[in-house]
């Protein structure tokens, strides 16, 4: 019987042909590509997964504390030095166009008031369609400046207090909080 990879040569004697390297780069190629599969599966079962159900319970609760949020408590002291409960209405998403832009920017913000009742909260709830006017006609009038100068920024935080105040007509507004401001 004669091996395969040996030829007989004309003078009898026998050679031995080289091998194929095909068949090695096949395996290596072939061993990469099973351990790129590999660690694509792990990463999706090990990082990818947990990141996804992590959002979808922070999705489910964002609806609960959005809620939370408008009705949040702390205590605060006031001019008499009494100790009273404050109640943080929170007022999302309002977004203007600063003026002097030509609609080319636009301002988005949030904010946070500090109010010292809850009736003046559910006055709010039911005013709010006049509360973000105020606000929208207040923050729109501003220059891109004005918005971005720390010193203007609390100038209009007074501006805001001072008509909410005027417009729900008490003082028991202790503060206006910036809860998200973005400009672009």
């Amino acid at each position: 019987m004669v091996d395969e990879d040996k030829t007989v040569v004309a003078d009898g004697t026998m050679e031995q042909e080289p091998k194929k390297k095909g068949g090695n780069k096949l395996i290596l190629f072939g061993g990469i590509g099973l351990g790129a599969v590999v660690i694509g599966v792990a990463l999706a079962l090990f990082v990818i997964k947990p990141m996804m159900s992590e959002e979808t319970e922070n999705a489910e609760g964002d609806k609960t504390e959005q809620v939370e949020e408008k009705k949040e408590k702390k205590k605060i002291v006031n001019e008499h030095g009494e100790e009273v409960s404050s109640i943080i209405y929170a007022m999302e998403n309002i977004v203007v166009n600063p003026s002097g832009t030509g609609g080319s920017r636009f301002l988005s913000v949030s904010f946070g008031f500090e109010l010292e009742s809850a009736e003046l909260q559910e006055e709010f709830v039911q005013r709010e369609p006049i509360i973000r006017d105020a606000l929208i006609t207040i923050l729109s009038s501003k220059t891109v400046t004005e918005l971005t100068d720390a010193k203007q920024k609390e100038i209009v935080r007074y501006q805001i207090k001072k008509r909410l105040s005027k417009l729900m007509h008490t003082k028991e507004i202790a503060g206006v909080y910036y809860t998200d401001f973005v400009l672009q």
